[in-house]
Parts: structure tokens; C-alpha cells; sequence
């Protein structure tokens, strides 16, 4: 047996060596083979860097294309495999190879919202538009000269008046300011002109202490028939602006009122009695000293020209200003029409009249000027004793004395015939809560 198998791989041997001669034989009978036809780009290309499977063999078969980075293909037997795989494959090399981590690029964070700037009512469209026409009024204006601190008695502005305080008067009062703006600002009291953000200006009431005078109070202003609202307004908006005004309110400490202070509003007082008539002398006094006003512009540059109605807001028979505060002001006094203030009418800057205001002076309002005229404040810049001209301008008003009806009527209402047949209503209706119609078509406070 041992002897078959050896001569049938003998044999075996001998027909092999018979066919690679008989091939060799043939290879060297054949013609040369034609030379290769060159790279088509776009076709051809594409197979020019293959470098084979690992065997070294060439494209045939069924084959798998590698998804890392060689692109190379390769037989299913040379790499293992019976059938494509599926999803990714990769082969041995671009296995091994180190991956490379991907840096992550960071976003940056997404900017903040922007918010809705909001418009500074003191530069509002509306109140360019007054400044403008008080600018325009101012311009045409003539001056008003007083005389030994009052205006003539036959002029349109008669009862105004005008005095520049000694520096031992203005300093106790400018301190008494200063002490009732911080005890407004403490209680947070500080009320706008025209309601909560309609208006930068600011304002608020403080009575002085019961030690000192006879206590004015809520209920005795009330007695006497003040309607503590803004007159043009009407119905719950009235309501609304009369119960903020009290809660702006309030009654000083005999600390805030130093020995100093009191000797410089007896002063003040009687410097104010020689600026106005016999017949509003007797309201001159400490006793009728209802309320200090402090009032800060803030932004605003100037206070549109307005008439002061008692028995609202803008009580008192003369009202006393002292500026406090600020650059140098111009006060603008314009005679009384049946419209709103309209400096395009002709007319109206024929009846206007101005003077200039700086830091320590004061103005006195009694008679036509403060019962026909409106005022207006137009703030300018620098003057004396104004050493910060970029601040903004602070006055203190001083209110002396309380219209009865009657006399808010023949003062004042006389002008407004709507007002005048409301004063008796009013006065009642201030016991029950209720809010009066108000009429009047010039502007007031």
C-alpha cells in the first residue's frame, strides 16, 4: 500500500511539471500583450492608488470597501466575512489607528435679551413740544420789572413779587428743604405731578409740627371744603389722585424744624407781607401756613404754564417760591385765555411776561398773578450762587391760606363758569367720598 501512494505522487508530480512546461511553452509561442491604455480621468482614476487586498491579489470576487480613512477593498475570504456586513466596517489598520478625539468647539452663550428701552418721559415728544413753545413764548416775552419787589399795580401781573433772600434767611430754609425731601424719600412718599410715570417731577406736602401752630390736618382742610385732586380730572381718576396726594401728606417733627429755620420763616414772612395788597396781608402768618411743597424737576428742563385752582391741589391765597436748587430758571407769567396755552396764537406772547429766578431767590404769587395769570418755569443754565449748573432744579413752595368757596369764586372761578356754579357740591361732596365734575378748559393744577 505504502508503495501505491508513493508511486501516485510520483506521478502526480510528473504531470504537473508536464503542464508548467507545456505553459511555459506556450507563454514564450504567444505574441507580446499590447501595452496598457492610459488613465482615463473621471473613470480609470479611481482604481489608480488601490493598493489590493492584504493578500496582494487583484480586483475580483465579491469584495468589501473599508469606512475609515485607507478606502481600500478587500476580499470577504482574506478578511473573514461571508456576507456584507452591515453598518460600518472597518479593516485591521484603520482599526488600530488612534482615534482622534474632537475637540468640541464651545458655542458661546446666547446674548441676554434685549429689553425695551424705555422712553424718559421728560424727553417724551409731548414734552419737547411745551418746552419749545415755553422757549418760543420766553423769546417773544417782555420783562416784568419790579419795584421795590412788586409789580406795578396797574400791570396785567399785579400781586407778583420778588425778593433775593439774605444767606441767613435761605440757609435755614434750604436746610428745612432738604429735610423734609429726606423724610418724603424715607417714607417713600414722593408723589408725580401728573400721577405714578406720567411725569419725572415730583412732589409732596409737609405740614408743620402741631407744637408750632394750630394743626392743619385732613379733616380740617376737608371742613373748609379742599378737594386734595388735580381739577381736571373727574369721576375714580380724581379719587384716585386726591387719596395719593394725602398719602404724600404728612406732619413734621419738631426736630426738623430747627430754632434757625423758624427765625427765617418769620423773616421770610414779612419780607412776603411788604410784596403783597392789604387784603391778603392777614393770610401772611405762621398760623396760615398750611403747607411746605417741595418740588423736584428731575430731568425735566421746565414746567408748562398752568394755573394754580384752590380748593384743589393748588390751594393757597399767595403761594411763596423759593428756588432751592438747579440752574438759573425763567419764570414766565401769562395772561389768562379761554384756551389751553398756544404761543402759535399771536395774542397770546403779547400777554406774557418773564424775570429771571437763581438759587436763594424767591417769587411771590397774590391778586391777578396768581388768580388769572398762568406760570411757567423754563430752565436756562448757570447763574449766581448756581455752582452746580447740571443739577437739577428744586424749589420749595410755601401755601399760605385757604379759599372759602365763595372766595375761590370771585378770585378765581369767575373764569370758569362750569367751576364756579361746583364750589358749594364740591365742598359737600368732599364728606361723602364723591368726585366733582370739573369743566375748565385752561391748564391747572
Amino acid at each position: 500500500a505504502a508503495a501505491t501512494d508513493a508511486a501516485a505522487r510520483k506521478l502526480a508530480a510528473d504531470h504537473a511539471a508536464i503542464r508548467e512546461a507545456y505553459a511555459r511553452e506556450q507563454a514564450a509561442a504567444a505574441p507580446p500583450a499590447p501595452p496598457a491604455a492610459p488613465l482615463v480621468q473621471g473613470v480609470d482614476d479611481e482604481w489608480a492608488d488601490w493598493r489590493g487586498c492584504i493578500c496582494g491579489g487583484s480586483y475580483y470576487g465579491e469584495m468589501v470597501g473599508c469606512d475609515g480613512h485607507c478606502d481600500n477593498w478587500f476580499h470577504f475570504a482574506c478578511v473573514g466575512l461571508t456576507r456584507l456586513p452591515r453598518g460600518e466596517w472597518l479593516c485591521q489598520d484603520c482599526k488600530n489607528k488612534p482615534k482622534k478625539k474632537k475637540q468640541k468647539v464651545e458655542e458661546p452663550p446666547p446674548p441676554p435679551p434685549q429689553k425695551k428701552k424705555r422712553e424718559n418721559p421728560a424727553h417724551s415728544k409731548h414734552e419737547r413740544k411745551d418746552r419749545e413753545q415755553l422757549e418760543a413764548l420766553v423769546e417773544r416775552a417782555k420783562p416784568l420789572k419790579f419795584v421795590g419787589g412788586r409789580a406795578p399795580s396797574d400791570h396785567t401781573c399785579s400781586g407778583a413779587g420778588f425778593c433775593s433772600l439774605d444767606p441767613s434767611i435761605f440757609a435755614p430754609l434750604q436746610q428745612l428743604h432738604a429735610n423734609i425731601v429726606a423724610a418724603l424719600r424715607r417714607g417713600k412718599l414722593l408723589q408725580s405731578w401728573e400721577g405714578k410715570g406720567k411725569d419725572v417731577r415730583e412732589r409732596g406736602f409737609a405740614f408743620l409740627p402741631p407744637t408750632m401752630i394750630p394743626v392743619w390736618d385732613r379733616a380740617r382742610l376737608e371742613k373748609g371744603g379742599l378737594r386734595f385732586g388735580a381739577a381736571q380730572k373727574e369721576g375714580q381718576d380724581f379719587l384716585n389722585d386726591e387719596e395719593a396726594n394725602w398719602k404724600s401728606s404728612f406732619h413734621l417733627f419738631p426736630r426738623d424744624v430747627s430754632p434757625e429755620a423758624r427765625t427765617a420763616l418769620h423773616a421770610l414772612i414779612e419780607l412776603v407781607k411788604q410784596r403783597v395788597d392789604d387784603k391778603y396781608k392777614d393770610y401772611v402768618s405762621l398760623e396760615n401756613l398750611i403747607a411746605l411743597q417741595p418740588n423736584l424737576h428731575n430731568d425735566a428742563k421746565h414746567l408748562p404754564p398752568h394755573l394754580d385752582f384752590p380748593m384743589h391741589d393748588g390751594f393757597g391765597v399767595v403761594i411763596v417760591t423759593i428756588q432751592m436748587a438747579g440752574p438759573q430758571s425763567v419764570i414766565a407769567l401769562l395772561k389768562g385765555a379761554d384756551s389751553d396755552f398756544d404761543v402759535t396764537v399771536e395774542k397770546e406772547k403779547e400777554r406774557c411776561w418773564t424775570f429771571s429766578l437763581n438759587v436763594g431767590d424767591c417769587y411771590i404769587l397774590s391778586g391777578d398773578a396768581r388768580n388769572v395769570c398762568d406760570h411757567g418755569v423754563l430752565c436756562v443754565g448757570g447763574g449766581r450762587r448756581s455752582h452746580k449748573v447740571d443739577a437739577a432744579r428744586e424749589s420749595l413752595n410755601l401755601r399760605f391760606g385757604l379759599h372759602t368757596p365763595a372766595f375761590a369764586d370771585e378770585e378765581v372761578y369767575w373764569q370758569f363758569p362750569s367751576f364756579s356754579s361746583t364750589l358749594q357740591a364740591a365742598a359737600q361732596a368732599s364728606h361723602n367720598g364723591e368726585a366733582p365734575a370739573s369743566k375748565g378748559r385752561r391748564r391747572r393744577r
